[in-house]
């Protein structure tokens, strides 16, 4: 298997490194670096202790909470979009690396492991190999992500991305009809396309998405609907954090941060004058979130928490928004025990507690499926009639 990678490695590396050369010619200069707020963070991490426990990360978001803040200890948001240890469970960017131990003690000896001339020449020959794959894979990536935008755009003529996405200098990112954008933002904007073909854009002027991640789902949303007003994200801390600084360097967002809202006994949802208002929003935050919104988006992440914090999430959701929801969800959920979970959340268990307001649920098919290979099955789209 070595053999066969290094007989084909000196053609493919070359042509890929060629091909990510002129994919970011320019792309670097244009894009916005992301600056590290430690402020802002030390009162998220401040409220997440202060808060009840079906506010704060769930036994399976455990483990990655303690890396993110253990990395942005150490080196901050410099280089967020080609960290994986930052990113890495629910974003793109950066190649995959090996998590270091945290205990200074473990770190203190793999470190010295490292620096032994034989250790140091096995793991720079693993990092060589592994560097030319990855860039392989982002020449994949980049091509389905062409693909993708080509066919929602067979539906979406119009479709203007928002100026950013790529933002501080993105590794994987590649231009496509002139705008710079990444594959993870083609993978959600098919998601989104196939939600707004069932679903007409006039009918959702407000938004709330709960597990938004990075918030490549947001400027989808904000890509192919112009009646979009405002936009309630609420996420975990650190994941806020790191979405809240990369989502107020791209352009047509009206951010408002946890530090505004921090002390608000109740927070009103209100469009902004022009473009989009974003509410960046703790778990914590939402039972004060006031106004009426649309409709409800989930992606992936109930099938990370326990049955009881999404009853109550449902609760407040129900109090808020008004038309329906769109689901994402593995059928069968996690295994049993992942993470520490304590059950698998089914999309059925899923459907019957968001059922309760929003009867009539149903799968959607389209790009999505089609190029992405996510089944129709993985989704719910949920309203009244």
């Amino acid at each position: 298997m070595n053999q066969n990678v290094k007989s084909a490695e000196p053609d493919t590396t070359a042509q890929s490194k060629d091909s990510a050369r002129s994919e970011m010619t320019g792309t670097r200069g244009r894009t916005k670096a992301i600056a590290d707020d430690p402020t802002l963070l030390s009162m998220m991490v401040q409220g997440a202790q202060q808060s009840g426990p079906l506010w704060i990360a769930t036994p399976y978001w455990q483990g990655y909470r303690d890396r993110i803040l253990r990395e942005l200890a150490r080196h901050g948001l410099r280089g967020m979009r080609n960290n994986q240890i930052l990113l890495k469970g629910f974003a793109f960017g950066g190649m995959p690396r090996p998590e270091l131990p945290g205990t200074p003690f473990k770190r203190a000896v793999w470190e010295l492991l490292a620096g032994l001339p034989g250790v140091r020449r096995i793991l720079s020959e693993h990092d060589r190999v592994f560097a030319a794959e990855y860039e392989r894979h982002k020449s994949t990536r980049r091509n389905l992500a062409r693909v993708a935008m080509d066919e929602v755009a067979k539906t979406f003529p119009d479709l203007k991305p928002p100026a950013g996405i790529a933002n501080d200098g993105a590794d994987d990112a590649f231009t496509w009809r002139g705008n710079v954008l990444v594959p993870a933002y083609a993978m959600y904007l098919t998601r989104i396309a196939d939600f707004y073909t069932r679903i007409p854009p006039k009918d959702v002027a407000s938004i709330l998405e709960i597990g938004p991640g990075l918030g490549l789902s947001t400027l989808a949303h904000m890509t192919l609907n112009p009646h979009l007003r405002v936009v309630a994200n609420v996420d975990i801390v650190p994941v806020l954090y790191l979405s809240t600084q990369f989502l107020r360097t791209v352009d047509g967002v009206d951010l408002v941060d946890y530090r505004e809202m921090r002390e608000h006994v109740s927070i009103s949802v209100e469009p902004a004058d022009s473009g989009v208002r974003l509410y960046q929003m703790a778990p914590w935050q939402l039972p004060k979130l006031e106004g009426q919104i649309d409709y409800f988006f989930n992606a992936f992440s109930f099938q990370e928490m326990e049955e009881e914090v999404i009853r109550s999430y449902a609760a407040e959701i129900f109090r808020l928004v008004d038309k329906g929801a769109l689901i994402h969800s593995m059928a069968a959920g996690h295994k049993p025990g992942a993470g520490g979970q304590r059950a698998p959340v089914t999309l059925e268990f899923l459907t019957e507690v968001f059922s309760e307001k929003w009867p009539n649920a149903r799968p959607i098919d389209g790009v999505w499926p089609r190029v992405y290979g996510g089944g129709a099955n993985l989704t719910r789209v949920m309203t009244r009639e």
